[in-house]
């Protein structure tokens, strides 16, 4: 059960409210005394009446009360409420002086009506010794209030001390005890005196913000809740077993020695059967609190497994990016200690490079409370290491808002899958591009020239090495490929960068020139010739190299394929081999020919490709 007043404004909603019920009561006392209304004065006929000094009392009570309300950080309402206090524990010392010493004063009669009403003797218009005694115990706790941690504690003191002595009158008037409750026959304490000296009691315990019993009761400990449930016990079934044990003795249904013995054994069967309600559920409620702890040990235990042998990073850092808490398996893979990392922030782990994007990172998770993607952190012996990442915002209720983070060392798969990658699309042998990374980028250099505005225009050259058959058959198939690698690296030392160069299989190579007309292809084959023709000169290899090279432009225009401008450049080099190899032929029957050239091309003729 939670008490309404565990918060600030809750416990001065309800000083307020009981300021308010103070000042009614008093202002209707003060009402039937002038109009002579029996019933504001007494309540219930025959019983005390509240005095008009008692009345004005309770009214500058209100107003102190009311005070202490709205001091709470405002100086001028802290110094009216002691100022308040002051006078009421004033009016209240006064009145008890004048019993000590029995001395008159004008005090008495100072609320009183001048029509005669109150009877005329010096007593009549005198407040009871307790409620003197109150209002000066009242004057002082609200001095108090707001003060020192010392005066606090005197200030509760004060506050108990009144609802002490009015539970006493209290039980006064139960059990018609004139010792508790009247010195004479015009001051005893009346019904509704009491009631508001409970109500001042308990606003002044409400208003001290350092009572110790004020925060037991509205803790919502274990403690709390049971001093909630069983001081209204305690108090209350002594009480109404004390009444009704005196009104059967009054009434002659038993002697003084039973009443004693049936009022001791009430109280204490019924307190012990109350007590040990409350135990049982006690009991049972640290049956539950142990059994969620060791749940939470058992949660604990297993998340500290977790984090401690994890093997994937485990980062708590707030929302700055400072770093609180690093698992074990991110010291050994970056290898820092964890001195290095605890508290500094981790943008400074970062490559140079990458830190301007770590602000936008925080801002993405403060704003979405999610983030993923990859995290290069740069390791103790200076090398990158990238993390697969998934970092989620914690909030949590009175705490300050942090960053969990989790991630996976993926940098030794990303290489692998770099490997994977450049395997799928190129040549094991020369290292030019394959078949298959050869049409992926070729198609996609074709759908960008033909995006208006960016054509350049390009064109195919198809490559077949000539005389590899008799290399291998003289020098065996390693010098064959030896030889293939070398043609390789001359195309790719006589094109620029932004060509395409591709083996295609066997000894074809096929190559897609970027930007380039009619007269740029034919520059292209002249330099490829020129390179065939210096490495030949050389002498450093025990074969000559030469190639054919079939030429096919690369219509931007329409919906032709790539494959059919290949098989295009195909059978133009095919036309070219037919060609050299027909003069070779005229070669040998007429000595004074000249002799063929390493390199011949052919333009593409419009033949039906080759299947």
């Amino acid at each position: 059960m939670t008490s309404p007043i565990n918060s600030i404004t809750n416990r001065i909603n309800l000083i307020c409210i009981a300021a308010c019920v103070v000042v009614g009561v008093s202002l209707s006392v003060l009402f039937g005394w002038y109009f002579d209304i029996k019933t504001l004065k007494s309540l219930l006929p025959d019983f005390p009446e509240m005095n008009p000094n008692t009345a004005a009392g309770f009214v500058l009570t209100a107003v102190g009360l009311l005070c202490v309300a709205k001091g709470q950080g405002n100086r001028y309402w802290k110094t009216a409420s002691a100022i308040c206090g002051g006078l009421i524990c004033l009016l209240g010392a006064i009145t008890l002086g004048i019993y000590i010493t029995g001395a008159h004063s004008g005090i008495e009669t100072l609320f009183a009506p001048s029509s005669g009403i109150v009877p005329e003797n010096e007593l009549s218009g005198r407040r009871s010794p307790l409620a003197a005694f109150n209002f000066t115990a009242i004057g002082l706790s609200i001095v108090m209030i707001g003060g020192r941690q010392f005066f606090g504690k005197i200030s509760e003191l004060l506050a108990f001390l009144v609802l002490t002595t009015t539970y006493g009158s209290l039980l006064g008037h139960l059990y018609k005890t004139d010792l508790l409750i009247r010195s004479s026959d015009y001051n005893t304490m009346a019904l509704h005196t009491m009631g508001l000296f409970f109500v001042c009691g308990l606003s002044l315990l409400a208003a001290n913000f350092d009572s110790i019993t004020v925060k037991l009761l509205t803790s919502g400990g274990l403690g709390g809740r049971m001093a909630y449930k069983l001081l209204p016990t305690v108090i209350l079934i002594p009480t109404v077993f004390g009444w009704v044990r005196l009104w059967g003795q009054n009434q002659g249904y038993y002697d003084t020695a039973f009443g004693a013995s049936l009022i001791i054994f009430s109280c204490v069967t019924t307190i012990c059967g109350v007590v040990l309600f409350f135990c049982f559920a006690i009991e049972k409620t640290d049956q539950r609190r142990k059994m969620a702890e060791s749940e939470t040990a058992e949660k604990e235990r297993l998340y500290r497994d977790l984090f401690d042998y994890g093997q994937g990073m485990i980062c708590i850092h707030d929302t700055d990016g400072k770093i609180t808490s690093v698992n074990p398996a991110t010291f050994l893979s970056l290898g820092y200690e964890s001195e290095s990392m605890i508290g500094k922030n981790l943008a400074e782990f970062l490559p140079l490079e990458n830190q301007p994007q770590f602000a936008a990172y925080l801002r993405k998770i403060q704003n979405e409370g999610l983030a993923d993607g990859y995290l290069t952190l740069v390791s103790n012996d200076g090398k990158n290491v990238i993390w697969r990442y998934h970092n989620i915002l914690v909030s949590e209720p009175d705490a300050e808002p942090y960053v969990l983070g989790h991630a996976q060392d993926v940098t030794a798969l990303l290489k692998a899958q770099k490997q994977l990658k450049n395997l799928s699309l190129t040549d094991e042998l020369t290292g030019l591009y394959n078949r298959r990374g050869f049409l992926t980028l070729a198609e996609q250099q074709i759908r960008l020239e033909r995006h208006e505005g960016t054509a350049r225009g390009l064109s195919l050259m198809f490559a077949d090495m000539d005389g590899l058959k008799k290399i291998n058959d003289i020098h065996g198939h390693e010098i064959g490929s030896e030889a293939i690698i070398e043609l390789s690296k001359i195309f790719s030392s006589v094109l620029r960068s932004s060509d395409l160069i591709a083996r295609w299989g066997g000894d074809e190579f096929v190559i897609l020139t970027i930007g380039t007309q009619d007269e740029d292809t034919g520059l292209m084959t002249d330099r490829i010739s020129g390179a065939l023709d210096e490495y030949n000169a050389k002498g450093e290899k025990p074969y000559k190299l030469a190639c054919s090279i079939g030429l096919a432009p690369v219509p931007l225009a329409g919906n032709r394929s790539f494959e059919s401008i290949i098989a295009e450049a195909d059978e133009a080099m095919y036309a070219e081999k037919r060609r050299r190899k027909a003069a070779r032929i005229d070669v040998k029957e007429s000595p004074f020919v000249p002799p063929v050239s390493t390199l011949s091309v052919l333009d593409s003729p419009r033949q039906s490709p080759r299947a």
